[in-house]
């Protein structure tokens, strides 16, 4: 993993330094670190069982822009408390983790205000704890659509929120008739940070 990173980022620093006045591609990296919040909703494992929404943090950094879209990476970790031992057992809680991509276009951009719609897919691993001691680990995909919203305070930060749906798909192993349940999610996510240039 640590070699395509590395080998992304010796692309993009090229294609920076040979960019030209009139080259709509630009590699200027930024980053945006936020408070995260999830609330899980429907029939499934995570919004039943667990004590809603969850918090945690998300650090998300736009490295490629071309005209008006931008291609990012954004990685965040929660802490759901478990509610329901009926369903959880033993486990206490549950830290989610994901690592995921992202599309975004800025539709609107004027004064300090920037709007820009996201789409993003990528990896979520959910790991169920009690105490230290560990029970499992989930792994699945996540999909989602959102908005970006900046207010440009100065030339180097900006305040910043992202209000998205997310889909998640699962991989657990269970009877049929509890599929759908373990296996399928959906959250509204809030985060409100703060970005840097």
């Amino acid at each position: 993993m640590k070699k395509i990173l590395l080998i992304i980022y010796v692309v993009c620093t090229q294609l920076y330094a040979q960019k030209t006045k009139n080259d709509p591609l630009d590699f200027q990296p930024d980053i945006a670190i936020s408070i995260i919040s999830n609330y899980y909703f429907g029939d499934n494992y995570l919004s039943k069982g667990h004590q809603n929404p969850s918090i945690g943090i998300q650090l998300k950094s736009e490295f490629l822009h071309y005209n008006k879209f931008n291609l990012g990476i954004s990685l965040e970790k929660s802490t759901q408390k478990v509610t329901d031992f009926s369903i959880g057992g033993v486990i206490s809680k549950t830290n989610s983790s994901s690592v995921v991509g992202y599309l975004s276009y800025d539709i609107y951009k004027k004064s300090k205000i920037k709007l820009s719609p996201e789409f993003n897919m990528g990896q979520i691993e959910l790991k169920q704890k009690s105490g230290k001691k560990k029970y499992g680990t989930q792994n699945g995909m996540q999909y989602g659509i959102g908005l970006n919203i900046n207010y440009l305070k100065n030339k180097k930060m900006s305040y910043y929120s992202n209000l998205s749906y997310n889909r998640y798909l699962f991989n657990v192993s269970t009877s049929s008739e509890f599929t759908d349940y373990f296996n399928h999610s959906n959250s509204f996510s809030l985060s409100f940070g703060i970005k840097l240039y």
